[in-house]
């Protein structure tokens, strides 16, 4: 979620910065906040590790709101400490 004056709201620059970072935009959502010239951007992107993304916006000196993304390396490092404790009950 990107946080930018009303002004400054390029979406051709934006997605030319995700799309920099081998991602693509699969969907958008524009949201004015009121009494103020800001507006929120809500993009949904194809990729769960949304880091050099993040720094690409951070350096373009965009304000980033808020970001979720998916965790796969904690499911990887749980699946492996399960798959270790039932191998030792097994023992």
């Amino acid at each position: 979620m990107l946080e930018l004056n009303a002004n400054d709201y390029s979406l051709a620059q934006i997605a030319r910065i995700i799309e920099d970072n081998d991602a693509k935009i699969l969907s958008s959502h524009v949201t004015f906040i009121p009494n103020s010239f800001k507006m929120e951007v809500n993009l949904k992107i194809n990729q769960t590790d949304l880091t050099s993304i993040i720094q690409s916006f951070m350096r373009f000196d965009y304000t980033i709101k808020a970001s979720f993304q998916g965790n796969n390396r904690q499911e990887d490092v749980l699946r492996k400490n399960y798959d270790q404790f039932m191998l030792y009950l097994n023992v």
